[in-house]
């Protein structure tokens, strides 16, 4: 049984951190309690790959197929669809596979419990289960092999991303006879090579009570975990004879030299990436880990550090690499600087620029005030209870995996405040700081400058690999092979389309939603200012919300790249550096966007510029007068770092693409249907991306940039100075005397919006699989049809898209949204190696929903989106959240409705809205590389490089 081993109140994260151990296995469960109704659970496994066939990624898809107490198909979907669930997922790192749920639900928590547990020791491992989520060969209908997998398309979508061909090309040099010197998702060319006795085999050795760790969070009964853990599986199994571990990498007896090669996006084929790392010891060490990130402060943090400004100035690249600072995800620390945009040959200039720059900090010294800010941005780190999609005891867990994977202290990795002291007295030591960047950079020999050279024709290369492969395969083929081979896709196919018993899984029903949610409220005003008392834990965030004069079209295709230089440059009598580090040094930084505000997606809105904030409660009134000041007093006669700071802009939006490939091509198939959409589309979307860069490109000295900074003049000259809404959160009693009221000011809607144009666009770039949209009109948030719609996307998505387009075509991801923001509804693939036949099955879901939708279908979904719209989040998030539908006038009572709404929909609702929304015109979008353009000109796409 599981025995208390440790146990520490950590004040800072208001939580209980308790170490268990199991008596025969020595296995850890780490219970974070803490007064929270979202549970947490999550088991882990050291998964260390001996070789780049992603053996760990596949095993973590298939585990989630089925089990020995769960035998159907797709337990993990199915579950999604019969929970109340906040989270659900599973990853694979480099050395470590987990599988985190989170509900609010007791009875949600112990089924999913039941499932994950079982799945994750138990699994049945079905070879038509590995087929079809790891690699497989069909012969299709022109007679031709061809592969296929879940996996396989993933990975070919991943490995398509320039940053992902940097870090893997890194890693293989940087990790020598390490577990890290392979790729763990599996590289394309290497996952073909794996079986099915593979899959087994690696299971049986990785996926023990031995080599795991348990962790929970919350208002957990860790009793009741305890025994159905010691029944369900410490009694099933024997304690393993080996302990894995990982070794650290082969040191380099002096630096290394290396390169790559990536697919560049059509228009940047002369972009070399270049990157000089370190390796900097153990990231389960906390003190190490803290103290490296605060070096990584001190050298990159913001424009004004020594290393990023270097790197920012230099005319060898075009901008920073995406690589800049520590990545503690492997077993050491990995430090990278580099730069993108450098010319071919120029790699040892880029090494011999950060080197140079190092030296000179160490014979310089480090100014004191850097020193300062440096720290001010840990202890900001350390404070901040961050919202986003993952939940917060996730967050925790997350935070000291790599110590309970590498057999070391997990709660020292949570005692932030503890370390931090320890490391304010090594600071205080003199010439610490210097010695630290000459120990650990300049005289480290485990130095490597690695160069990813763009290739034209690296896709087409690897899709030569692929077709030879198959030509000598087919060519190997015997009748009885290529009858296993039909034999394998029919079989499969039935498994697909085999109604399993899905009342083998436990589930929560309608009857098991609360009947209602809470929402937070605003604590009190003054005049336009809403202040939340919240658990900020002593941090205050600040948002405020500017009105816009009417911005020509053409002002707001270069509105995103407005507000991205915006906090960026300098202020009044100051230059953009000395900004930089007074932002570093009162604030988490300065961030800027336009929010676009209707009634009528097809009239005029508002338009709101946001500069938002967070810091210190003793910095606050510094704060806010830096915000003002940024609005009063930006320098755009700063035209070498506004040139910059362009080129930055245009890589940071084009690393975007293939993980958000789906939204970009939504937003693009949406932007024909209403001006909502097209406006959308033109401040954020693809034609912003697309119109960005057809100017940027051109630029090649300050002269020629004269014209697009005074359409950034002249829309900062259409910024109102008076705040109309300010959004302040804060712990409760905070800087009450201390707030400052601003007077309501009421405006009117005056921005027209972008007329949409009628087009459907194949937008072309470095990807090998495809991204396909297709959009209907819908209705706005309030229209009584919009729950009906928000249910409709989730049924069509469990009970139609996802075997369509998922298991059957081999796409990593498939659905249907309704965006009441741009009111349109969309379908959507991602990491697709389709495209004609995913618009097929756009289609043929819509049919699908007149006829054959269940009562089960519409339970799951019903669920679904309530568990959507009442997942928690942080205390800052909740308390946003409640303010952004204030600003649209949503009251809770209208949000209630809606939710009830959800509740009531009926399978009629469903069909009426199907036959009413889905039934008209529609636009399609695809975001892919060249090998589908041929397919996309047959479809009457008109063809666009991004």
């Amino acid at each position: 049984m599981f025995e208390l081993k440790e146990s520490k109140k950590i004040e800072l994260l208001d939580v209980n951190a308790q170490v268990y151990e199991h008596s025969q296995f020595n296995t850890k469960h780490i219970h974070l309690n803490a007064d929270n109704d979202e549970k947490v659970f999550m088991v882990a496994f050291r998964t260390i790959p001996e070789d780049s066939t992603g053996v760990a990624h596949i095993l973590e898809h298939t585990s989630l197929c089925g089990s020995k107490k769960y035998p159907v198909r797709d337990p993990f979907f199915m579950m999604i669809r019969r929970s109340l669930n906040s989270f659900m997922n599973a990853f694979t790192s480099s050395d470590w596979t987990a599988y985190p749920f989170a509900t609010q639900n007791d009875k949600d928590f112990n089924n999913l419990l039941d499932v994950y547990v079982d799945s994750a020791f138990f699994p049945k491992l079905d070879p038509l289960d590995f087929s079809q989520e790891g690699h497989r060969l069909e012969i299709n209908e022109n007679n031709e092999l061809e592969i296929k997998g879940v996996v396989f398309n993933e990975m070919k979508g991943a490995m398509s991303s320039p940053t992902d061909q940097l870090w893997h090309g890194m890693s293989k040099h940087l990790f020598e006879e390490t577990t890290y010197h392979h790729n763990s998702g599996g590289d394309p060319e290497k996952i073909i090579d794996l079986t099915h006795s593979d899959l087994v085999n690696f299971h049986q050795r990785h996926y023990h009570p031995s080599n795991a760790t348990f962790f929970t969070f919350g208002n957990v009964a860790i009793d009741e975990v305890h025994s159905h853990l010691e029944e369900n599986v410490f009694q099933k199994f024997v304690p393993a004879k080996e302990q894995l571990t990982i070794k650290p990498a082969k040191r380099f007896s002096q630096p290394v030299l290396a390169s790559g090669t990536y697919q560049p996006i059509p228009g940047d084929e002369e972009n070399h990436h270049v990157v000089i790392s370190w390796l900097l010891g153990d990231s389960h060490d906390p003190l190490n880990l803290l103290e490296k990130y605060f070096l990584s402060n001190i050298l990159l943090d913001n424009s004004a550090s020594p290393l990023r400004k270097a790197l920012e100035l230099s005319k060898i690249g075009k901008s920073p690499s995406p690589f800049l600072g520590i990545e503690p995800s492997n077993k050491e620390i990995v430090f990278m600087a580099g730069l993108e945009g450098v010319g071919p040959d120029q790699s040892s200039e880029v090494e011999e620029l950060i080197l140079n720059t190092l030296k000179n900090l160490v014979s310089d010294g480090i100014p004191k005030d850097l020193i300062e800010s440096s720290l001010h941005q840990l202890e900001i780190g350390q404070r901040e209870v961050s919202g986003g999609g993952m939940p917060y005891g996730l967050q925790l867990m997350l935070g000291c995996m790599n110590a309970c994977i590498h057999y070391d202290d997990p709660i020292s990795m949570l005692d932030l405040d503890s370390n931090f002291s320890k490391l304010k007295e090594l600071i205080e030591e003199d010439g610490y700081l210097e010695n630290l960047i000459s120990t650990n950079l300049l005289s480290n020999p485990h130095r490597l400058n690695y160069e990813l050279k763009p290739d034209k024709k690296f896709n087409e290369n690897l899709e030569s690999f692929f077709s030879s492969t198959l030509k000598d395969k087919e060519q190997s083929l015997t009748n009885r092979d290529k009858e296993d081979i039909n034999d394998l896709a029919k079989a499969l196919k039935i498994r697909q389309e085999k109604e399993d018993d899905v009342e083998i899984l436990p589930k929560v029903t309608i009857a098991d939603i609360p009947l209602k949610r809470e929402y937070p409220q605003e604590s009190y005003s003054r005049g336009c200012r809403s202040v939340y008392e919240a658990g900020t834990n002593g941090l205050v965030y600040s948002d405020f919300l500017f009105p816009c004069q009417n911005l020509t079209s053409k002002e707001l295709q270069f509105s995103s790249l407005y507000t991205f230089i915006l906090t960026e440059i300098g202020l009044g009598d100051s230059s953009y550096d000395e900004i930089q580090a007074l932002q570093s040094k009162l604030t988490g930084g300065i961030n800027g966007s336009f929010k676009l505000h209707t009634i009528d997606p097809n009239s005029k809105g508002n338009l709101l510029l946001s500069i938002s904030s967070k810091c210190l409660e003793e910095n606050f009134g510094d704060m806010e007068k830096l915000i003002f000041n940024t609005l009063k007093n930006a320098r755009f006669d700063e035209e070498s770092r506004i040139l910059d700071l362009f080129n930055i802009f245009i890589a940071r939006n084009e690393e975007s693409l293939n993980q958000n490939g789906h939204i970009l091509a939504m937003n693009s198939a949406a932007s024909s249907l209403n001006a909502l959409s097209a406006s959308s589309f033109n401040i954020s979307g693809l034609e912003m991306l697309h119109q960005s860069k057809a100017i940027i490109s051109n630029i090649k000295n300050v002269t020629d940039a004269k014209e697009l900074i005074e359409i950034l003049k002249t829309i900062h000259s259409k910024i109102k100075f008076d705040p109309v809404k300010i959004f302040t959160a804060l712990s409760p009693g905070a800087l009450k005397d201390k707030l400052k009221e601003y007077k309501e000011i009421k405006y009117q809607p005056q921005q027209d919006l972008i007329h949409p144009v009628d087009e459907e666009i194949a937008w072309v770039t470095g990807s090998q699989v495809c991204y396909c949209a297709e959009a209907f009109q819908s209705v706005s948030r309030e229209h009584p049809d919009a729950p009906s719609l928000t249910v409709l996307a989730t049924v069509l998505r469990n009970g139609f898209l996802h075997t369509a387009i998922r298991e059957k075509g081999g796409a990593y991801g498939a659905g249907a949204t309704n965006d009441t923001s741009t009111n349109t509804f969309k379908f959507f693939s991602y990491r697709d190696p389709k495209c004609k036949e995913t618009f097929s099955a756009f289609k043929d879901s819509i049919e699908w929903a007149l006829t054959s939708i269940t009562h089960q279908h519409l339970e799951e979904a019903i669920l679904g989106v309530v568990s959507s719209i009442d997942k928690p989040l942080s205390p800052v998030g909740e308390a946003k959240n409640d303010f952004n539908l204030n600003l649209e006038n949503i009251s809770p009572s209208e949000r209630l409705a809606m939710r009830q709404n959800v509740i009531n929909c009926s399978i009629d609702d469903l069909i009426r809205v199907s036959k009413k929304y889905l039934s008209g015109r529609s636009k399609k979008s695809i975001l892919a590389g060249q090998s589908f353009v041929d397919e996309a000109k047959k479809m009457g796409l008109k063809i666009k490089e991004v």
